[in-house]
């Protein structure tokens, strides 16, 4: 990495770190470059604004952890082996870098409507392979946001109560746990 990729790195690591203890808005450049290290002039060779280092980190994890996904289940085969593929990596990728996926959790309210079109999203890859499943009648037919909606919450729930220290420890060693849980959503029958 030259110099100019690793300044860029910690300008949002130290952007990351205090954007989720403190939020975004309440979070001002003069506190990111010190803590990065930098001159505040430095953060603007690099981003814009303030919003749109934020919205860049935001649609950066998106993404990637959308790819993450779709390469984690694309090879399985059954709804059974996808959910568990897809909540590990969800587990996975929560353990490697807690705060970026903190942080992610935290402003997607915030920036979902920000992401550009087309963009992949881990909501869609999720809803695409309930929608599948549906399809090939693996699952009850129903309305798949819904469903996903309940299905990806129960990684996410429990992520938010991590993150206000309602619990410790990776949420990897609850994988098996959480892909049961998302299974028995998923294979719910409607009486």
């Amino acid at each position: 990495m030259g110099k100019a990729e690793d300044t860029k790195a910690r300008v949002e690591r130290a952007a990351l770190t205090l954007f989720v203890a403190r939020g975004v808005a309440e979070t001002t450049t003069k506190e990111i470059a010190m803590a990065a290290g930098v001159a505040e002039g430095t953060i603007y060779r690099y981003f814009p604004s303030k919003e749109q280092l934020a919205l860049d980190l935001f649609v950066g994890h998106h993404r990637a952890l959308a790819e993450a996904l779709t390469a984690a289940h694309k090879p399985l085969k059954g709804l059974k082996a996808k959910v568990e593929a897809i909540v590990r990596c969800y587990c996975d990728w929560a353990d490697r870098d807690w705060t970026l996926f903190a942080y992610h959790l935290l402003n997607q309210h915030s920036f979902l409507i920000q992401v550009p079109e087309g963009t992949p999203s881990p909501v869609n890859v999720v809803r695409e392979v309930i929608a599948q499943a549906m399809k090939a009648g693996e699952i009850p037919r129903r309305n798949t946001d819904v469903v996903a909606a309940a299905a990806i919450g129960v990684v996410l729930q429990p992520a938010a109560y991590k993150v206000y220290g309602r619990f410790n420890g990776p949420l990897s060693a609850h994988v098996r746990y959480f892909a049961d849980a998302a299974w028995a959503v998923l294979s719910i029958k409607e009486k």
